[in-house]
Parts: structure tokens; sequence; C-alpha cells
């Protein structure tokens, strides 16, 4: 028991969990988590406003729909670029602490769309968001047609500075609208790959977004789990796969299914129907058990 007590410090130490307890922030097991994205133009005087009035009704739909999490995703830009400025991150701050203060049901968490790991980590940290996505982390990959910059060792090191061990870091693998550089490396050899860098929930999503993975995808995916890290899906699920793939998977984010468009705004009746729907494929799955 002492060697095991040793081991789990030496990996906090460095920001790496000896076993992910995301899925205890929920109430229910395989929780469905909702995904918007807030558009947030600094430079315009009624965009705070403007961002926080519209995330607030995606979180009232939400939970009022018996969503379970709601992932919030800000628009930074492209890969990286342009740089995050302070008015900027202040303003995504401003507008997600009012909404995890007034989430009451739903799990709140954020990504700082397309690539600002850090920057994503920070805002959880500092406005009590539980979890962060972050699309890219130890896939070496292409999108938007460079090299994706990579690091996962620099950032779990800028986790434990920020003092953000409370913060659960989900990661996609060979995620949507990006290409693998090495095209011989499986999902399931990234997926372990991933956790052995220090990832605390594996995403797997299809080539884009509207689109489910398929349950060969998931499925391999899966065989590359350990730790007890959990399985989520990442992109395209709705009510037709539901029976097929919520068996598979620890837990589900969801966005074009229940919504307008991708991103949003979400709509209600949908919601519903979705969350209704995993329900039952929940209850059935455990009658046959």
């Amino acid at each position: 028991m002492k060697k095991l007590t040793i081991v789990t410090a030496l990996l906090s130490l460095i920001g790496v969990p000896a076993k992910a307890e995301f899925l205890k922030l929920f109430s229910d097991s395989k929780p469905l988590i909702a995904a918007i994205m807030v558009d947030t133009d600094e430079k315009k005087p009624e965009a705070k406003e403007k961002a926080l009035k519209w995330t607030l009704e995606q979180l009232k739909i939400a939970e009022e729909g018996g969503m379970h999490g709601l992932l919030v995703e800000f628009r930074g830009g492209d890969i990286m670029t342009p740089k995050m400025t302070k008015e900027k991150y202040q303003l995504m701050l401003d507008v997600l602490k009012e909404v995890v203060a007034q989430s009451k049901m739903v799990v709140i968490g954020v990504e700082i769309l397309w690539h600002f790991p850090e920057e994503t980590l920070k805002l959880a940290k500092e406005s009590g968001a539980k979890f962060v996505r972050t699309d890219f982390f130890s896939d070496k990959v292409i999108a938007d047609g460079k090299p994706v910059p990579i690091n996962p060792e620099k950032l779990l090191k800028y986790k434990k500075k920020i003092k953000a061990d409370d913060v659960y870091l989900l990661t996609d693998i060979q995620v949507k609208y990006s290409e693998m550089v090495d095209k011989k490396i499986t999902v399931k050899q990234s997926a372990e790959t991933a956790i052995k860098k220090g990832s605390q929930g594996i995403i797997i999503t299809s080539e884009k977004s509207g689109t489910p993975p398929s349950v060969e995808r998931v499925s391999l995916a899966k065989q590359g789990l350990s730790n007890g890290v959990p399985l989520v899906i990442g992109s395209g699920f709705n009510k037709d796969v539901a029976k097929d793939l919520v068996p598979l998977v620890d837990a589900i984010i969801v966005g074009t299914s229940i919504s307008v468009k991708t991103g949003g705004p979400l709509i209600p009746e949908k919601v519903k129907e979705l969350v209704s729907t995993v329900a039952k494929v929940k209850a059935e799955a455990a009658q046959v058990k």
C-alpha cells in the first residue's frame, strides 16, 4: 500500500493522475455534455453583454433539458494565432465566471479554439470550470496546412505551475479536421500515447463535425485505455447512433445534433429528445446485465 501511495504522489508531482476521476464530477453515468461556441470580439463595446446573455440562455436550455455538462468553446482564432490579448482573455473570463456561478445542475468545461491549451487551462482555473478540452495534445498532426505545435510535457508543467490539479484535462486523439503526420499510427496507439503523456480523458471524433465516429474507430480507441481514463465521443453523436455507441463510451460531448448548427444555439426539443433516448439505451443495457 505504501508503494502505491508513493507512486501516486510522484505522478501527482508531475501533473499525471494515477487514475482519472473525471466521471465523478457528474451525478449520472455516461454523462451528456452539450457543446456551444461563443463569439467574443473584445473590440465591440457590447461584446461581453451579448456573449454572456447568449451563453446563459444556452446554459438554461441545457439544464432544463437534462444535460449533465456544458462545454463552452470560445473562438480564439486559428492555430495559436492571433496571440491572446489581455482584453480578449478577460472578456472570456468574465463570461465564464458568471456561467459557472449560475450553473445549478450541469458541470462546466471550457476550450479556446482552435489551439490555446495553456490559456484554456488558466481560464478554467480562474473561472472555476471543472474540465478542459484540447484538440491537440500528443499526436503529431497537420491542420490548417501546417504542423500543429504540441508539447504535452510543457502543458502538464504549466498545469502544475498554476495549481490546476483540480481541472480535468480531456484530450482529442487524431482529431477531426487534421491529418496525422504518421498515418500508420492507429487510434489505439494514439490513445495509449496520450494517456502516457498525462491525458485524463480521451476524446474520439470522426473526420468532421456532425459526423459520428464509427463503432470500429471507437472500439479501437477503447483498446488503448488504461489507468481508468474515460473514453469520450467528441463529434457527431445523435439519437440514431446512441444504441451502438453509448455502451462503448464513458461520456459524450454533443453539439450539432441538438443545435441549429454546429456550435449552437441549442434547440430545447432536440436536447430533451436526445437525453430521453440515451436514458432508454442505458436502461435497456442495465436490464440485459
